[in-house]
């Protein structure tokens, strides 16, 4: 009221370098350390499968930065101001990631108190009081005219376009840029639907089948044939009248290439799949 702002205000909260330290130590998260190992590589015959495997995948990779971690993984360790030396700082603006500002942020909105009485605590209780609309972190840099490929052009591109459907996706830079529970997600999500693909192959299988021998279904042929001329009762009393068998031929064999002898296969097939 006292600001006077006509329409939507808004406030852009920045958490500089000394609180990101703080609320990381009161956290209790783990961030790299400069202490490194070596992950073993597979060696004979295993690494020279890996390796064409990995050719052989290459198309259908999302292009973005190649992992350090593939050989080389930083241990992790809560974070601690006083033990700063022991975290590879070597890049202070990307050693707090942009979804670990954010969730640092909404920790401290979630805290802090209101001056006011009758709000109680926190940014939840502002928004349900009708204080503020809403409260969101802001993307992380422009995809559109950004000069360099940042993180969120390389998921506009790799990940969310139609075009890139048949590819991997950059499941590191999601996990990344929205936090582990949105990247856990969209990595289960890839796994249900790359199972799926067996199972529609089997299924387009079975369909074929009954496309094939649907001219050699006999309830079919039958009700097909008119010579036959079976007149059927009523289906209902007094409104419906006598009908020929000839008129759901069509229905018959469009049910055959659903329900044939190989759907039993393919039922089975899906209850263990």
């Amino acid at each position: 009221e006292e600001t006077k702002i006509h329409g939507v205000g808004f406030v852009k909260i920045h958490a500089p370098w000394n609180v990101l330290c703080r609320e990381a130590e009161f956290m209790k998260l783990k961030m790299p350390t400069k202490k490194v190992y070596h992950i073993k590589q597979a060696q004979g015959l295993m690494h020279k499968l890996n390796s064409v495997i990995h050719k052989i995948s290459e198309p259908i990779r999302p292009k973005v930065a190649a992992r350090q971690t593939h050989t080389v993984k930083h241990l992790s360790y809560p974070f601690s101001r006083e033990k700063q030396h022991l975290f590879d700082m070597s890049d202070k603006d990307s050693f707090f990631d942009s979804k670990t500002r954010s969730s640092i942020v909404y920790e401290i909105l979630k805290r802090t108190t209101c001056t006011k009485a009758k709000y109680s605590m926190g940014i939840t209780s502002l928004l349900a009081n009708g204080v503020y609309s809403a409260a969101y972190p802001l993307h992380d840099g422009d995809y559109e005219s950004a000069a360099e490929d940042n993180d969120r052009k390389l998921l506009c591109e790799e990940w969310a376009s139609y075009g890139v459907f048949y590819k991997y996706q950059p499941i590191d830079l999601v996990r990344k840029y929205f936090g582990e529970k949105i990247g856990l997600y969209f990595a289960w999500l890839g796994v249900y639907t790359q199972m799926l693909i067996p199972a529609s192959v089997v299924g387009i299988i079975v369909f074929l089948y009954g496309c094939a021998t649907v001219d050699e279904n006999i309830p079919s042929m039958e009700m097909c044939d008119n010579q036959y001329n079976i007149t059927m009762c009523p289906l209902c009393d007094k409104t419906c009248s006598y009908w020929k068998m000839s008129s759901a031929c069509g229905t018959a064999r469009a049910s055959h290439l659903f329900d044939n002898p190989a759907t039993v296969f393919f039922s089975v097939f899906m209850a263990l799949w």
